[in-house]
C-alpha cells in the first residue's frame, strides 16, 4: 500500500466517536483536540492522560481523519510496544477497535500492523497501514531503518511516554520523517532534568477527574511517623523528635541513611503489609510493589517481607532474562505477594493486582515519584470502579522526604506545568540510586558498604494517612460535571453521577487521619531463614565494590593466578573469597551455614564493611606482588 491508499482508508472509514458510549470521556475530547489541533497547525502537540484512562485506545483513533498516509507508532522500551501491539492488532480477541465499538475491522479491511524487530523488512511496513517499534530500533550511527525508509514514508508519528521525546534518538527520528504530524502521550509531561516534552500540549485530563470518574483507583498515602530517632553520624549519637527529624530531612545524607536503616525499613515493611491485609479484604490477589536504592537494598527489602511469611522476590537489570521472566509471570499469576525492584517495573508496567506502593528511597525530583505512583493506579476490579477493592496505598517514611512530593502530586493538577519546570531543572534524579554505595562527600565512584549514618533505634506509634481527593468540594464537583456537558458529553455516557462522585468523596474526606502503628511478631524460624537468604546476594555486593574500588572487571581472569581453585573469573574468585569471609565471621566451617543461628548470620551481615575493606587490601597487595 502507498501514502495514499493509507490516507484514503484514515479519512474515509467511519468511526463512532462522539455517541460511543464504550469510549472514554478522556478519549473522546483528546481525540477531539488532536483534530482541532492539526486542523489548523502542522507543529508536534502532546496530550497528558493519566494511566488506566485509555490512552492506547486513544492513539488507536488518532490518525482517523488526520493522517495523510502510514503512522509510526514508537515506544520508548518493549514491554509498552507489546501491549500497544496487542491492543491494536485486530487478529487478537481483545482488539480495541470492536472491543470498544469503534468500528468492526473486518467490516473496514484493517488497520493492520507491522512490527519493527529482528526478521522484519521494508514489505512488512508496505502491507501496513500502522508500523510499531521501540525507539532502540532507531539507535546508532548506521541505521537499516534509516537507509531503507523515505522520508515520506511516514505522515504520522505517535509517541508514547511521550516526555522521552527530547532524547537525541527521538530528536533524529523527528528531523529525519520531519513532513510527518507527531503526536506523543504522557501521563506526566515532567521530566527530572528539567527539560519540556516536545510539542503543544493540546489536552490535559487530570488525577482528580480521573479518580472521581473512576478511571483509576483513589489513592491514599501512609507515613511512617516516629517519634524518635536515635542514630550516629561520624562518630556522635544523636536521639532526634519528630519534630527534628522533619527538620533534618532536608539533608540528602540523613534521608539517605533513613532510606538504608533497617529499623526504617522494618517499620515501612509494617506499615505496607498492614495496607496489604486491609485491601486483600475486597479480593485477591493484591501485592506490595517496593521500590529501593540499589539492588543490594532491594534484597535486604525482599529479606524483611520474607520474614512476615510474605513470598517476596527481587527484580533488577543484571537478572538473567529467563529469571526476569519467571518472576514476572509469578507476579502476574498472583504467586508472588511483593516485588522489591530497582527501577525497572517503570513506565507501561500495567498489573491492576498491584495495590500498595512501598517507598524505600528518597526521590530528587516529582517526575520519577510520580511514574512509581502510576503503576498502583490500575483499578484491580475495572467492573466495579468505585469498590472499595480498587483502593490502592503509597507508603513512606517521614524522614525520606518524599512527603513534599506527595503534596505536589495532589496539587498536580492544579498547578502550572511551568512551576514544576523550573524547579525540576538540572535536578537528575537517578544520582541518587547510584550514589547508594558512595562515601558520603566523595564524588569518586569508590564504593563502600559501610553507612556513612547508622540508626540505632526508632520509636513509632502511629502512622499519618492522608488521601488524594480530600481537598475536593461540592463545588469543584458541580464544576467538573458542568465542563463535561459544556463540551457537548453526557456525564451519565461514562456511567458518572454527581451521587457517585460525592460517595467518592465520602470515603476519601476518612483517610486524613492519624492510624495506630501495625507490629507483628517475627517467627524466628522465618527470620533466621530470611537472614540467609542474604547472605549470598551480600557476598556479590561485597565482590562488586572490590571489583570497583580496584578497577578490576566481573568476567576478568587476572585474579585466577593469585587464588588457584577459587574461580573461573574475578567475580567468582572474589565472590568465594567473601563467603568464606562470611564464614570466619560466623565462626563456621565450609558446609556449615545450614547449622548458623541468627546471631551468627546477623555477625556475618554486620561483618560486610569490614570484610570489604580486608578483601580490597588483600587482592591489592596480590596484585602488587
Amino acid at each position: 500500500m502507498d501514502n495514499q491508499e493509507i490516507s484514503n482508508f484514515f479519512h474515509q472509514t467511519e468511526i463512532k466517536i462522539i455517541e460511543n458510549p464504550s469510549l472514554r470521556e478522556p478519549q473522546k475530547e483528546g481525540y477531539f483536540a488532536i483534530l482541532r489541533h492539526f486542523s489548523s497547525e502542522s507543529d508536534p502537540c502532546y496530550v497528558q492522560l493519566p494511566v488506566g484512562c485509555g490512552k492506547t485506545g486513544l492513539m488507536g483513533i488518532t490518525p482517523f481523519k488526520i493522517s495523510n498516509g502510514r503512522v509510526l507508532i514508537v515506544a520508548p522500551n518493549l514491554t509498552i510496544k507489546q501491549n500497544i501491539y496487542r491492543e491494536l492488532d485486530v487478529s487478537h480477541p481483545d482488539c480495541f477497535y470492536p472491543k470498544r465499538q469503534v468500528f468492526i475491522p473486518a467490516e473496514v479491511g484493517g488497520p493492520f500492523i507491522s512490527e519493527l524487530k529482528t526478521g522484519a523488512n521494508i514489505h512488512d511496513c508496505d502491507s501496513a497501514h500502522l508500523v510499531i517499534s521501540n525507539i532502540q530500533q532507531f539507535t546508532g550511527r548506521s541505521n537499516k531503518w534509516y537507509e531503507r525508509f523515505p522520508r515520506d514514508y511516514f505522515s504520522m508519528i505517535l509517541v508514547d511516554e511521550g516526555h522521552h521525546n527530547v532524547a537525541e534518538s527521538w530528536s533524529r527520528l523527528f528531523q529525519y520523517f520531519e513532513s510527518a504530524k507527531i503526536v506523543s502521550f504522557t501521563a506526566t509531561p515532567l521530566r527530572s532534568d528539567g527539560q519540556q516534552t516536545v510539542g503543544k500540549r493540546v489536552y490535559a485530563y487530570s488525577y482528580t477527574q480521573s479518580m472521581i470518574s473512576g478511571f483509576i483507583s483513589q489513592i491514599n498515602a501512609v507515613f511512617v511517623k516516629p517519634e524518635q530517632v536515635t542514630f550516629t553520624a561520624k562518630g556522635e549519637e544523636k536521639t532526634l523528635t519528630l519534630e527534628q527529624v522533619i527538620e533534618m530531612r532536608e539533608n540528602d545524607w540523613f534521608s539517605k541513611g533513613i532510606a538504608l536503616s533497617e529499623q526504617c525499613n522494618r517499620h515501612i515493611v509494617q506499615a505496607s503489609i498492614e495496607r496489604l491485609y486491609e485491601i486483600r479484604k475486597y479480593g485477591n490477589p493484591r501485592q506490595i510493589i517496593a521500590v529501593a536504592c540499589s539492588i543490594r537494598h532491594a534484597n535486604q527489602v525482599a529479606a524483611l517481607y520474607r520474614e512476615y511469611g510474605l513470598k517476596a522476590e527481587v527484580l533488577h537489570s543484571n537478572l538473567a532474562d529467563t529469571k526476569r521472566e519467571e518472576i514476572e509471570a509469578s507476579l502476574r499469576n498472583g504467586l508472588i505477594d511483593v516485588v522489591a525492584q530497582v527501577n525497572i517495573l517503570g513506565e507501561g508496567y500495567d498489573l491492576g493486582t498491584l495495590s500498595v506502593a512501598a517507598v524505600f528511597r528518597p526521590y530528587r525530583s516529582l517526575a520519577p515519584y510520580i511514574q512509581f505512583v502510576g503503576r498502583i493506579l490500575r483499578l484491580a476490579a475495572p467492573a466495579a470502579p468505585f469498590s472499595p477493592a480498587n483502593n490502592v496505598y503509597l507508603v513512606s517514611h517521614v524522614g525520606l522526604n518524599d512527603e513534599r512530593w506527595w503534596e505536589d502530586f495532589t496539587n498536580f493538577d492544579k498547578v502550572d506545568q511551568q512551576f514544576f519546570a523550573e524547579y525540576l531543572a538540572g535536578d537528575g534524579d537517578e544520582a541518587v540510586i547510584a550514589s547508594e554505595d558512595v562515601e558520603a562527600g566523595e564524588r569518586t565512584p569508590r564504593m563502600t558498604l559501610r553507612p556513612f549514618m547508622r540508626v540505632l533505634n526508632e520509636t513509632v506509634n502511629s502512622y499519618l494517612q492522608r488521601g488524594y481527593l480530600t481537598e475536593i468540594n461540592e463545588t469543584m464537583i458541580q464544576e467538573l460535571f458542568e465542563t463535561i456537558r459544556v463540551k457537548g458529553f453526557d456525564p451519565s455516557e461514562f456511567g458518572l453521577t454527581e451521587d457517585m462522585a460525592r460517595r467518592r468523596l465520602e470515603l476519601a474526606s476518612q483517610n486524613d487521619l492519624e492510624i495506630p502503628a501495625y507490629t507483628p511478631l517475627v517467627n524466628p524460624q522465618r527470620r533466621s531463614e530470611a537472614l540467609k537468604q542474604r547472605l549470598a546476594p551480600e557476598s556479590r555486593s561485597i565482590a562488586d565494590s572490590v571489583i570497583n574500588r580496584l578497577g578490576l572487571k566481573h568476567a576478568g581472569r587476572n585474579l585466577l593466578k593469585y587464588f588457584l581453585g577459587k574461580g573461573d573469573s574475578n567475580g567468582s574468585v572474589l565472590i568465594a573469597l567473601a563467603s568464606s569471609a562470611q564464614n570466619k565471621a560466623m565462626g563456621l566451617e565450609s558446609g556449615q551455614r545450614s547449622q548458623a543461628t541468627p546471631q551468627q548470620l546477623e555477625a556475618a551481615l554486620q561483618a560486610t564493611a569490614d570484610i570489604t575493606d580486608q578483601l580490597t587490601k588483600i587482592v591489592q597487595s596480590r596484585l602488587g606482588e
